[in-house]
């Protein structure tokens, strides 16, 4: 039996993605945003893996986690997958998405 994730963010495409009605925290706040994302589909695709996974946690584990979600996405996470093993380290510990989204080169931030 698969691992079919129930978080309304993963499963729920209004809650996530382009079509999501939710606003970006800077909308809400009034400030000028301090980054960006350089693929923006692949960035919310690993935002939605990564969603339940406790932090710190290493390129292993990270991998760990986005197996155990895959299932009800497939192969279409092949993306993440490629980012995650080609440009995450070895025995360093990630504190965050977003550190995670910075070292694979999804997000940067703007000068």
């Amino acid at each position: 039996m698969s691992y079919v994730s129930d978080d309304r963010n993963y499963t729920d495409p209004t809650q996530s993605g382009i079509g999501s009605t939710t606003e970006r925290a800077g909308d809400l706040t009034g400030e000028p945003p301090v980054n960006e994302a350089t693929n923006r589909d692949v960035a919310a695709k690993m935002a939605n893996l990564l969603e339940g996974l406790q932090f710190p946690a290493t390129k292993d584990e990270i991998k760990s986690h986005i197996n155990r979600k895959s299932p009800s996405m497939g192969n279409r996470i092949n993306d993440v997958f490629e980012a995650v093993q080609n440009n995450l380290e070895d025995g360093i510990k990630y504190d965050s998405v977003y550190a995670v989204e910075m070292a694979t080169g999804l997000v940067e931030k703007k000068e």
